[in-house]
């Protein structure tokens, strides 16, 4: 199971602390399409839960790395995830309500989520969190040469005397276009 699931009944007397690192499998399904080497990578959820009537408040921060492969060269490239959460669970809305109301809207901001009223699970908003996380562009150094297009060196660590394939631009046809003036 992925999920991270707090009973309610359990923080009406006091507040939960979470502290525990995510398992392979919750980074995994994450971000495993974005080639993560889950061997190497790891993150730690440090949080608070707070019941306020029936409002389920999460403060804490998810902290550690993510190692992906860089998109240039392809070895290995840290991503550190240092990330503060501050989230609201509240009671999910009846049926009716949701269509009376702008409460159905509130599903798409990031900082607001719902509880079926007895379970709070955490893991959908934080999988989305650390998502992203993640930068666009994934690089192992800021000035990663890359590979070689023509002999798939990398650039980084030898130099190749591949010359660059020279393409014409696909604008080109218009330079001879005359306009009338």
């Amino acid at each position: 199971m992925l999920g991270l699931e707090y009973r309610i009944k359990d923080l009406e007397s006091d507040d939960k602390e979470v502290s525990l690192p995510l398992s392979s499998d919750q980074i995994a399904d994450a971000v495993e399409d974005l080639g993560v080497d889950l061997s190497r990578s790891a993150i730690t959820l440090s949080a608070r839960l707070h019941l306020q009537g029936t409002v389920v408040q999460v403060d804490g921060e998810l902290r550690g790395q993510l190692v992906l492969s860089c998109q240039r060269c392809l070895e290995p490239a840290t991503v550190p995830v240092e990330m503060r959460l501050h989230k609201i669970y509240s009671a999910a809305p009846e049926p009716d309500d949701a269509r009376d109301s702008d409460a159905a809207t509130d599903d798409e901001d990031v900082d607001y989520a719902h509880h079926d009223g007895e379970t709070v699970d955490l893991w959908p908003v934080l999988r989305e969190d650390l998502i992203l996380t993640v930068p666009i562009t994934v690089l192992c150094q800021e000035d990663c040469q890359g590979l070689c297009p023509s002999c798939g060196i990398d650039r980084n660590r030898a130099s190749c005397d591949c010359q660059p394939e020279h393409t014409e631009s696909p604008f080109a046809a218009l330079r001879s276009i005359k306009l009338p003036t």
